[in-house]
């Protein structure tokens, strides 16, 4: 399967690993235009908080993208998290 990884800020990454958050959006540009076109669906998203070696990230399956106003990329599962502290 097919793997996109990108970075996130963390407050989202927060949401997204505790199941608040089921749709990840990014902005309609050349960069996310090309990279999704791409790719088919289902494929698997690398949410990574950070740079570093030991930066939060997660794994999550997308089953579903939506072209609107913004890349609406549906989150169908979490596949794996790592490095992860909750913030509450």
């Amino acid at each position: 399967m097919k793997r996109i990884t990108t970075t996130i800020k963390r407050c989202w990454l927060d949401q997204i690993v505790t199941l608040k958050k089921h749709v990840e959006y990014r902005e309609i540009k050349p960069y996310w235009t090309k990279r999704l076109e791409g790719i088919p669906v289902p494929f698997e998203l690398r949410l990574i908080n950070g740079m570093s070696l030991k930066a939060p990230e997660a794994i999550v399956l997308i089953n579903k993208v939506v072209r609107g106003q913004l890349y609406e990329l549906h989150i169908q599962k979490i596949l794996s998290v790592k490095n992860w502290k909750p913030t509450h």
